[in-house]
């Protein structure tokens, strides 16, 4: 293995951790949408609870509710894309280059995840926020050019690829049997 190929090892041993503790962090924040929705739903209940909530808000509980939601919404979506990203460092790990057809796809599909996750998620949240007449900076940056370089990318690991086979198929490689 060539020291550039360790180097790329290592780092993408370094990303699948990052992406684990990450996709950890999203899921505690998808527990945490989860409990505040289902708190605020069982406070509505409660006319003590649901005055002292809106007392210390300049929102109403309705409008909580919808907020907690979009942010659930929100973490769901990158849940989906930081697993994603995990899964396919976890992947290139196992075969150990980035150089394969398989490897490829999948660094194509994040660049598309990338782009249209955002978006996608974006347009659920400020219906939500329509929906519960709340108004929030329900923005998600969509990383579209983040996205291009890692299509862009996909091509050249493709490419790789390609040479990588090529090699296995090279006739010159190939010893011939001596008579």
């Amino acid at each position: 293995m060539s020291g550039n190929l360790k180097t790329v090892q290592k780092i993408c041993h370094v990303l699948e951790v990052i992406y684990r503790v990450l996709t950890i962090i999203c899921l505690v924040g998808l527990i945490c949408c989860v409990v505040g929705i289902v708190a605020l739903s069982i406070c509505s209940f409660f006319p003590n609870a649901k005055a002292l909530i809106e007392d210390k808000s300049s929102r109403n509980l309705f409008q909580l509710i919808g907020l907690t939601l979009a942010g659930f919404v929100i973490a769901l979506a990158h849940f989906i894309v930081l697993k994603a990203h995990r899964d396919y460092f976890s992947m290139e790990q196992k075969v150990g280059t980035p150089f394969t057809s398989e490897g490829a796809r999948a660094f194509r599909t994040l660049g598309i995840m990338n782009i249209v996750v955002p978006v996608a998620t974006s347009a659920i949240a400020v219906i939500i926020g329509a929906i519960f007449r709340c108004r929030g900076d329900f923005r998600l940056e969509a990383e579209i050019g983040l996205g291009i370089a890692m299509i862009l990318l996909s091509f050249v690991l493709a490419y790789g690829a390609e040479l990588e086979e090529g090699k296995k198929d090279d006739p010159a490689e190939q010893k011939l049997p001596q008579a």
